[in-house]
Formats: C-alpha cells, structure tokens, sequence
C-alpha cells in the first residue's frame, strides 16, 4: 500500500518540480543579463577615452565578465554530496551532542556528517549545506560555496562597471547639441531600458546578498546555521557555552584563510579540497573554564554522575591552563546536570 501524501507534501514537491523544470531557463537569464552589459558597453557607449584607456576599460569588462561567468559555472557543476564512508569514531572527551559526528539522516538513512543537511530538492545530503539557490540550480555547500561567493562579488563589480560607463555616456549625450535621442536607434534604448531594468534590481539584490555571505564567511557560518544560532558570537569572547554558541568561528582572518583554501589565488572559483572532505571541521579553542566540558562514562548508562570532575582528562595543550584554573576554582561548587558538583 503506498503511503498517503499529507497536503503540505504535496505542495513541496509540487514546488520543488517546478524549481527543477524552470532552473535551466533561470541560468539562461543570468547569463543573458551580463552579456547584455558586455554588448552595450563594447558595440554601443562611446565613452570618448584615449586608445591607452580605453583598452584598460575593455580588458576590465572582459576580465569581469569571465570571471563572473567562471564562477558562475563552477557554482552550478561543481555537487556537494556527502562522503559515502562510516562515521568517524566518536570524540568521547565531550558530552555535547554537537561533537558527535555519527548521525543518520532519517531521509535518505546514511551516515550524514556534521554541518551536513538533507535538501529536498536535490534528495540527498549535503556537506556543509548553506541553502538550495534558485539561481545555480544547485545547491551551495562545502566545495562550491567559494564559487557562489566570488560570482556574487564579481556579478557587484560588474554592475558597478557598467552603472559608471552607463552614466558616462547618457550625460554626453544629454549634453549633446543634436538631441538625446538622435544619437541612436529606437532598438537601442530600448535594449538599454529593458536591460537596466532588469539589471539594476537584480544587482542590487547580489550586491546585499555578496554583503551577507561576507559575514558568514569571516564568521564560519552556513545560512542555516546563523538563522539557528540568530548570533554571530565569537567563541573567544563568551564566558560560557551556550546553545547559540557558533564554535566554528576561530577568529576573522583564520576563517577567511579556511575558506579560501589557504590559497594566495583565493580570487579563482576553484573547488574547495579539504583534508577531512566536509567529515569534521577545525573548532575555536575552548578558552575559559566555564568552557570546559568533561565527558563523564557515567552519563549515558543511568548511573549518577561522580561528584568530581578529572580535570587530568583534558587535552596536553590545556594543561598549563587547567593548572591555573583548577587553583583560581578549587573548593567552588557548580551545577552539572541538574547536580551539584565540588571542583577539584
């Protein structure tokens, strides 16, 4: 007996059918807008610059587009499917669910790694999954967030180009003697009117859209895990872990190098390799006391917790810390669990 479709069911995937049969026909206007640029600036605006400028000019437009354009492809091709391998063996150090990295998805009932999630469009699990975009017909993840992010910046500087040689132009011929409209064709102002139309708006969306991928990238978050944590608190910072925590974010410059890659040519849309390909992720260090978590065995098996906590169970690193922690905290009392604990 197949099973019976509730009304919301039905409309996701009534939607997401629809976003499947029109994502070639959306990629095909993307790529029409900025070629429409290109034709104008090159074929139509006399922008009256001396032969050494204007071939800085047009070698700025060509290289933009080509990178607009590279980027572009590279976001829609490049997939972000999870690592078909078992999971890493758990880090029993911890006891906050977030450090076990051996869930299943409960759709597709395979290993699904941290910071992975399941997308209904494209079916399957996605590493490091920032959301489903319309406009790559892809969804953007771990390997190719890189590529959406340099499509959107180079898709702003584009429209910022083509924004000045079009003020350029229309105020020589405004100024112009024989009249604004006689200098052209009618399909030309049309063809300009229809493009900046459309252009302009859908810039400025990209230009908003490059601004807020900036912060997730310099805070080493995904859409979906700013829109759970609704903070972008640095780890360092806080004096306790909460679940708002985002403890991934080790510091500006550190996820910026990350994300790029380490690579000097981090300005190229190439896929993002990882060492661990999306199965674990680097964290901010633990740096206060109220930070540190001790995985207890005891938890888990019904049995009541001991009334100490071994520091001696933290990483070698930690020590030089711990010793000065355990003299500062000795004799104080916290709560674990609902239970009152005196530190060592």
């Amino acid at each position: 007996m197949l099973p019976i479709k509730q009304p919301h069911q039905k409309r996701v995937s009534k939607m997401n059918q629809f976003s499947k049969q029109a994502g070639p026909f959306v990629i095909f206007f993307t790529v029409l807008m900025p070629t429409n640029c290109v034709i104008l600036e090159q074929y139509y605006f006399d922008l009256k610059l001396d032969s050494v400028s204007q071939n800085i000019q047009n070698l700025l437009i060509y290289l933009v587009y080509v990178m607009a354009m590279w980027s572009y492809y590279q976001a829609i091709t490049i997939k972000n499917i999870t690592a078909q391998r078992a999971p890493l063996a758990p880090d029993n150090r911890r006891i906050d669910p977030i450090y076990k990295n051996n869930a299943a998805c409960t759709v597709c009932n395979k290993w699904k790694p941290i910071r992975a999630h399941h997308c209904s469009m494209c079916q399957q699990c996605i590493l490091k999954m920032d959301h489903h975009c319309p406009w790559i017909n892809n969804c953007v993840g771990l390997r190719n967030h890189r590529a959406f992010y340099l499509f959107t910046m180079y898709m702003t500087i584009g429209a910022i180009q083509y924004s000045w040689a079009s003020y350029v132009y229309f105020k020589d011929l405004y100024r112009n003697d024989q009249g604004f409209f006689s200098q052209q064709s009618t399909f030309f102002y049309l063809y300009w009117t229809f493009t900046s139309l459309v252009l302009y708006p859908t810039c400025a969306m990209l230009f908003f859209l490059f601004c807020y991928h900036s912060i997730l990238v310099f805070t080493n978050q995904t859409t979906l895990e700013q829109m759970k944590n609704g903070s972008n608190g640095c780890m360092c910072c806080s004096t306790s872990v909460t679940k708002n925590s985002n403890l991934y974010n080790r510091g500006w410059i550190a996820n910026a190098a990350w994300f790029f890659n380490y690579s000097y040519l981090w300005f190229l849309p190439f896929q993002n390799v990882y060492e661990t390909d999306g199965t674990s992720y680097p964290i901010a260090p633990l740096c206060t006391f109220a930070d540190i978590e001790i995985y207890d065995p005891s938890v888990g098996n019904g049995l009541p917790p001991n009334t100490q906590i071994d520091l001696e169970q933290i990483e070698p690193k930690f020590l030089d810390y711990i010793q000065t922690a355990k003299e500062k905290y000795k004799g104080k009392k916290v709560q674990l669990n609902g239970k009152e604990i005196v530190l060592a």
